[in-house]
């Protein structure tokens, strides 16, 4: 019979080669029962080596690598996003149709939508469609939609052809955009990526009206890859955080700024 220890060790080696590992193939591989397997696993996961899951395990190690952007940018500034959140709702009648696009300060705009009635919503975030889901669930005036596309893993937000063709096919009231950086003095709101700014730039060209919702620290940050200039922004709301000669640039290229 095989010594528990060496069998523990074996079970470490396998998962940290492989990432994930499943019950009934250790079982088998060690010629014993499942529940000895499962009794092994646990001691691994009391010890934090692993994480156990439905019919196996995953390495703790790959759990903590996998970390969303998104889950950091919720935390950041969190009064002032829900500030601006919902200073962003107020421009949304009942009957719009809208795309929120992704976001953290979009996930707030989410938040304050269970008021409102008969719209339709169109987005390019995992998150934001599920909490959309939540809102919408019992009632039948609130229409979800999330385009196709390749999952940008880090963000949850959905990029590539099928996202910017979904968004080029549409014709909507309004769209809420957020942006990784603002530079003023280029004149452009900013993305992570080019295939982030294609989906950006599409959503721009098929709504009547572009808000962007920034917190005052994107006027702070440094990105290089142009999502769309200011020019296109018609509505921009911030947090009292911004300068004054920033408030004053933003005003002078016609944009209506809302300082909350």
């Amino acid at each position: 019979m095989q010594v528990p220890e060496k069998r523990r060790i074996e079970i470490k080696k396998l998962i940290s080669e492989n990432e994930s590992i499943s019950v009934s193939n250790l079982s088998k591989l060690h010629n014993v029962s499942e529940i000895t397997i499962r009794r092994d696993l646990k001691k691994l996961e009391d010890e934090g080596f692993l994480e156990k899951v439905h019919g196996g395990a995953i390495a703790k190690l790959l759990k903590e690598e996998y970390h969303p952007i998104y889950l950091d940018d919720i935390k950041k500034n969190r009064d002032k996003k829900a500030g601006i959140a919902r200073e962003a709702s107020r421009l949304i009648s009942d009957g719009d149709s809208i795309i929120i696009e992704s976001g953290s300060t979009c996930l707030e705009l989410v938040y304050n939508l269970e008021e409102k009635k008969n719209l339709a919503i169109f987005t390019a975030s995992v998150p934001l469609a599920y909490e959309l889901w939540k809102i919408a669930l019992g009632r039948k005036d609130i229409e979800v939609n999330i385009c196709g596309g390749l999952v940008e893993l880090k963000s949850n937000t959905l990029i590539g052809s099928p996202a910017v063709e979904f968004f080029n096919n549409l014709s909507v009231d309004l769209a809420f955009i957020g942006t990784i950086a603002v530079s003023v003095e280029g004149g452009y709101i900013a993305a992570s990526s080019q295939m982030d700014a294609d989906v950006t730039k599409s959503i721009i060209n098929n709504s009547r009206k572009i808000v962007l919702l920034a917190d005052s620290s994107k006027f702070n940050n440094k990105a290089y890859v142009k999502a769309a200039p200011l020019e296109k922004i018609n509505v921009l709301i911030t947090d009292s955080g911004i300068e004054k000669k920033t408030a004053q640039r933003l005003r002078s290229m016609n944009i209506v700024l809302k300082i909350v």
